[in-house]
């Protein structure tokens, strides 16, 4: 044996002596043994293993059927080193072996990194024994990457899922390991709240596929380069959602090109009798499978409409930045746009939206309340909703106001919050416990919730109200405005409230409610109500019949009460009886007004009912007017 053999013996020898010490202290602290007696047991597996692998990673190189079937003694010295990271645990031996990894490494190594994980982790209102499962998992990372909780990454999070997918197929489990998928993005989501990982992980997506394998059905790489290029230019200022529907309509088209012009290789060769056969084709081709679609169903004239205004979008902008691929002329005009629909938005009657309201005020879960009555209460947009953060709640005075954020007019607002919704969203604050201003309010796991979580909530709880129509979140903000304009609220009001860029979007409201063809159809229904109320009438030699004048019927008399407006100088109002006005004592307070001591009686009457009503301010005008005209003692 040379110098330096013996030296390395040394060395060894040395290690393996404090390896054992340490493996010892750790036994007794973490509480696996009491006394020396039933510590030396544990430690022979120890010695065991030290004597079969002198140099730790020799252990590295057996077959997996070799190290699974290891003294169980020398299976916990193994864990140890692990969790130490004095040996890396590949993740085929976690996939067969099943160490519990994380309750060893509870018990004494990593105690407060699990105290710190199970804090945040029920602040995010995961249950104890998904977390105990999560930081299995997490346990499990880190004795595969050999780094401590700080100093993991998302690179880090991605090898260990890859590994355990690889080696869970060739363990002959299946081909989805969704028990560690699953636990793995809880680790990510809390990871992400300790402050540890930088962004959210995404949700794995079924049938993800690249760019290249959705556009596979256009064979010309010249095509192919000019569309992605513009498609490339276009995500630089739209929204993504704009985005895919601009990629949609470009791959239906190019597709159908290449499927019935084979010859077309190049952009600019594309002409106007292309453009009609994809007319053509969209008009006869078939939809997919949907749930609320009949078999053999065609596109709708929306769905063609929005296609042929994305690729004449594309050939317009290719032609205004001076690219080589572009036609030589227009293709696309404004008579090749289908006609489209414009219906009249769907809302819920007051008896739909009342039983609505009342079930989800029945439910027993905070966030279908807070749902249903926050979308009913407010007009919000679905995305809107989502997308509110912790910070949205502003008190001006003694009101409260709710900022929406920035949506889908690229623009923000501010509505008044009613007290019910208020209260709710302070419940909803103590249950969430949002941690930053720029944190999602409405979250599940510490994650935002989606728009089609919200989608569900709403059509249960129609469901459950009686509705067997769908009921939508966006019928909700249809319902609010056609009940405001009903009840008088101004377009410039309701647009406002809606968040409407222009008044033409508001107007499609003023068609539910248009008060001058109500007014006139009124007018004309009680003389026609006349008309069908009486008998038979007198018949004159000359052959004329005269109808004789009667008094209004019950049914136009009760609609006039309801709709009777009272005549201003430029207008009407619209005020119901029993409704308080702040202007109703305008004149009084004006410079220009003259009473005289004939009007004493009325003005007592006035100042008497301003009296029972609460109105303070009316009462001092009628006091002091009062007081002016009685004579002095």
């Amino acid at each position: 044996m040379t110098s330096t053999q013996l030296v390395d013996q040394a060395e060894t020898t040395l290690f393996h002596s404090q390896l054992l010490r340490d493996y010892a202290s750790y036994l007794g602290a973490a509480g696996y043994a009491t006394n020396l007696e039933s510590l030396d047991p544990v430690l022979w597996g120890a010695r065991a293993f030290l004597r079969h692998f002198p140099h730790l990673k020799e252990w590295l190189s057996l077959p997996l059927p070799d190290q699974l079937r290891g003294p169980r003694k020398s299976r916990y010295f193994l864990h140890y080193l692990f969790l130490r990271h004095l040996l890396p645990a590949s993740a085929a031996y976690l996939i067969s072996a099943r160490p519990n990894l994380g309750k060893v490494a509870r018990r004494y190594l990593e105690r407060e990194t699990f105290a710190q994980y199970m804090e945040v982790g029920r602040r995010l209102h995961y249950s104890v024994d998904i977390l105990s499962q999560q930081f299995h998992a997490l346990a499990c990372v880190m004795a595969y990457s050999q780094k401590e909780l700080k100093e993991l990454t998302i690179g880090d999070m991605d090898a260990f899922t890859n590994a355990v997918h690889v080696a869970w197929i060739e363990a002959g489990y299946g081909s989805d390991p969704r028990y560690w998928h699953g636990r793995l993005f809880g680790v990510r989501t809390v990871l992400f709240h300790m402050g540890v990982l930088p962004n959210l992980a995404r949700r794995r997506t079924k049938g993800l596929t690249s760019r290249q394998d959705l556009w596979r059905g256009v064979s010309s790489t010249a095509i192919r380069t000019t569309a992605w290029r513009y498609l490339d230019q276009i995500a630089l200022v739209r929204r993504p959602g704009t985005v895919i529907n601009h990629e949609h309509a470009l791959r239906r088209f190019f597709t159908w090109l290449a499927e019935s012009a084979p010859e077309i290789s190049r952009i600019a060769q594309v002409q106007r009798r292309h453009i009609e056969g994809f007319k053509e084709h969209l008009r006869t081709v078939s939809c997919l499978p949907g749930a609320h679609r009949p078999p053999g169903a065609r596109l709708h004239a929306k769905t063609a409409a929005v296609a042929l205004g994305c690729l004449r979008c594309f050939f317009l902008q290719i032609t205004e930045w001076g690219w080589e691929e572009v036609p030589p002329r227009p293709l696309i005009f404004d008579g090749d746009f289908p006609i489209r629909e414009t219906p009249l938005p769907r809302f819920l009657d007051d008896a739909q939206a009342s039983a609505l309201l009342r079930t989800a005020q029945a439910s027993p879960d905070l966030f279908t309340r807070v749902c249903v009555e926050m979308l009913l209460r407010t007009g919000l947009r679905k995305g809107e909703f989502t997308d509110i953060t912790a910070d949205s709640v502003i008190q001006l005075g003694s009101a409260y106001w709710l900022r929406v954020p920035v949506g889908k007019l690229h623009t923000d607002r501010y509505i008044p919050l009613h007290p019910v919704v208020k209260s709710l969203l302070d419940e909803w604050f103590a249950y969430t416990q949002p941690q930053h201003p720029w944190d999602y309010l409405f979250t599940d796991h510490g994650r935002r919730i989606s728009p089609g979580r919200v989608d569900d909530v709403v059509c249960r709880v129609a469901s459950a109200s009686g509705i067997r129509e769908k009921v939508s979140p966006h019928r909700l903000r249809h319902t609010l405005a056609t009940q405001a304009i009903n009840r008088g609220m101004s377009l410039e009001s309701i647009a406002n409230l809606l968040g409407h860029r222009s008044l033409t979007m508001t107007l499609v409201y003023a068609r539910i409610a248009n008060r001058t063809v109500q007014k006139e159809y009124f007018a004309v229904s009680e003389q026609l109500e006349r008309l069908y109320k009486q008998p038979q009438p007198d018949v004159f030699d000359d052959g004329l019949r005269t109808f004789p004048a009667v008094v209004e019927g019950p049914q136009m008399r009760r609609l006039r009460q309801e709709h009777q407006w009272r005549m201003l100088g430029n207008g009407y109002c619209t005020r119901s009886e029993g409704v308080t006005c702040d202007f109703e004592t305008i004149c009084e307070s004006c410079a220009c007004f003259l009473t005289t001591a004939d009007f004493l009686p009325t003005l007592e009457k006035q100042r008497e009912d301003a009296d029972a009503k609460g109105q303070s301010r009316r009462v001092e005008v009628f006091r002091r007017l009062i007081l002016s005209l009685e004579p002095a003692p």
